[in-house]
């Protein structure tokens, strides 16, 4: 009996240490509170990667030339199929960027529509705001100069 208790309370001991309950969080907040200390030195962030996936540049050096009097190996069709399939992926890239840039291009003229439209919107009412003002310069100009103008009744 004693030595369950003993045990129990060395169990509650280790239970009483606080572990962080998620590490990458534990990380995370080490990290802010770092950044947070040298609150005036510059962040580097690291380069957004590119979404568009990259062909390798063509190589230097060709290996798989055939001769001259060469026929077709065992090999030829594999060779044949895998520089097919790189010619497939680069049309394929070629298209998705053309289709890339045409949305692009189309979401600049709407853009530009709509940018052109708010323009005109706003001049006009910019212009209705300024007549409206200038009529009331011209109503508070014109008041005093009417009640001087009215002649005073002799009775």
């Amino acid at each position: 009996m004693a030595d369950m208790a003993s045990s129990s309370t060395g169990g509650d001991a280790l239970s009483r240490e606080r572990k962080p309950v998620n590490p990458a969080l534990a990380k995370q907040r080490a990290h802010i509170e770092s950044l947070m200390q040298n609150v005036d030195k510059p962040i580097e962030l690291s380069p957004s990667s590119n979404k568009r996936p990259l062909l390798k540049p063509p190589p230097e050096i060709v290996l798989n030339v055939r001769g001259s009097s060469a026929g077709a190996g065992s090999s030829d069709f594999h060779t044949y199929r895998e520089l097919r399939r790189k010619e497939h992926l680069r049309v394929k890239l070629m298209e998705a960027e053309a289709a890339d840039d045409a949305i692009g291009e189309e979401f600049d003229k709407e853009r530009e529509s709509l940018k052109r439209q708010d323009e005109e919107k706003t001049a006009k009412n910019r212009a209705k705001r300024q007549k409206r003002n200038k009529a009331k310069q011209s109503a508070k100009k014109t008041k005093p100069d009417e009640k001087a103008a009215l002649p005073v009744a002799d009775d």
